[in-house]
């Protein structure tokens, strides 16, 4: 670790990130472990910046290239926010007044979160669990907060050794938090987001709209504080699938893993009953969702989410829990595609082979529609070793070499399910 540390600290020199060869391959080296976590950071910014910047068609091909370096050459300017919850409130004008020579104001809002509900807000909004009467609860106070959107014209991105480890952040934004965490007497009366991708989670909790069409309403503020009275969008249930995913796509890395062509449309699947998710963080996603886990058991991942009003039934499959490969769900994750309706979902390739492993693996069965839907596909893939009619897929010699040739080419293996409830056809989990 300490050499990884001495990797890291070299990175920090170089002013704003730009990871050489030489220092990313130390990492790789030293800590395959530590380097997928970069990367997923790094994934992250990359993702968030093609979602918002769709028509930048020459930047976002140079992004595909450095999946290790923040954005290559700078960005524009981006939005970013300062929150100065109620035990702040105190130093306001003073912070106010220099946020705006450092940036420029886009609006100014104050926020009252009702009471009964103001745990499970911060709970939703950092991630972890904070109980009424938490310690957090008691030093910023629970009472109304200011949140102040700014646009900053200049971000300037290097790697910091944060509350929360080492992160990419934005030293403009950094600065000025932890100056005006000095002024409010220490601690963490004032938040601020250290990155693009932070702005558009707490922006779509806070105000229920993503940093791109936040500025389609906003300018240069008016000088008038907007007064809400609103909690964390999804804190009384969703209104429909649309918003429940427009919320998740600014906030968790997910996909949905598969019967999802009528999805928005009848979200109810007869056939195969919940809405299967994949994501790289199961506490993350419960958060955002605002769900409620129907089986209290450690390696259950069924989830109710009220949508609607009705209750629609979620698995949150993710890393680690051995449903795929682990290097195999990272990489579904890290090639996800956004849908014409509006949520992530695996390319062609990847929801194939995916489907086609979990019908032969985790079913006993092999539902007709899934035989009608691996022909299609592997028809419009071109794929050579696809076979010739629908009838052809099932427990058999044929299919199984399919998956075994596709394990094998991608170094990927078979693994069993630690949620208990997912089959595991054990005739079929070993190469032939």
């Amino acid at each position: 670790m300490r050499k990884l540390h001495k990797a890291v600290d070299i990175l920090v020199e170089d002013g704003p990130l730009t990871l050489s060869k030489k220092s990313s391959d130390y990492i790789v080296q030293k800590s395959k472990r530590r380097a997928k976590e970069i990367y997923w950071r790094y994934q992250s910014q990359r993702d968030s910046y093609q979602y918002f910047h769709l028509h930048r068609s020459e930047e976002l091909s140079n992004l595909e290239k450095h999946h290790l370096t923040h954005i290559e050459n700078g960005s524009d300017d981006e939005l970013h926010l300062f929150i100065v919850w109620e035990n702040g409130m105190s130093k306001y004008k003073k912070i106010e007044k220099d946020i705006s020579k450092l940036f420029q104001i886009l609006n100014i809002y104050e926020i009252q979160w009702s009471p009964d509900s103001f745990s499970e807000n911060l709970s939703r909004f950092y991630g972890t669990n904070l109980p009424a009467g938490s310690n957090k609860e008691e030093h910023i106070g629970t009472g109304p907060f200011r949140l102040i959107v700014v646009r900053d014209g200049n971000p300037d991105y290097s790697l910091r050794n944060t509350s929360s480890g080492w992160d990419v952040v934005n030293r403009n934004m950094y600065r000025a938090k932890n100056k005006y965490r000095r002024w409010t007497g220490g601690g963490h009366k004032i938040h601020a987001t250290n990155s693009f991708v932070e702005t558009n989670h707490d922006l779509t909790l806070l105000l229920g709209k993503n940093p791109k069409d936040f500025n389609k309403e906003n300018g240069d503020w008016n000088g008038k504080v907007n007064f809400l009275s609103r909690d964390l969008i999804g804190a009384d249930g969703w209104g429909s699938l649309n918003e429940l995913f427009y919320v998740l796509n600014s906030t968790v890395n997910y996909l949905v893993l598969r019967n999802f062509e009528p999805l928005l449309d009848e979200f109810y699947l007869d056939k195969h009953g919940d809405i299967d998710l994949l994501t790289d963080d199961y506490e993350e996603m419960c958060y955002m969702t605002n769900s409620n886990q129907v089986y209290h058991r450690p390696y259950r991942v069924h989830n109710e989410v009220e949508v609607a009003g009705e209750t629609l039934l979620f698995d949150f499959r993710h890393i680690g829990d051995n449903y795929y490969d682990d290097d195999w769900a990272y990489d579904i994750l890290k090639n996800k595609i956004m849908s014409d309706e509006g949520f992530f979902r695996p390319t062609d390739r990847d929801y194939y082979y995916s489907l086609l492993y979990h019908a032969l693996i985790h079913k006993h069965n092999f539902a007709q529609d899934y035989k009608e839907r691996l022909h299609q596909m592997g028809s419009d893939l071109g794929l050579e070793e696809s076979l010739d009619s629908p009838q052809e897929y099932g427990h058999n010699k044929k299919t199984k070499n399919i998956l075994d040739n596709y394990i094998c080419q991608m170094a990927y293996d078979y693994t069993e399910p630690y949620d208990k409830s997912v089959g595991y056809n054990k005739n079929n989990n070993s190469k032939w």
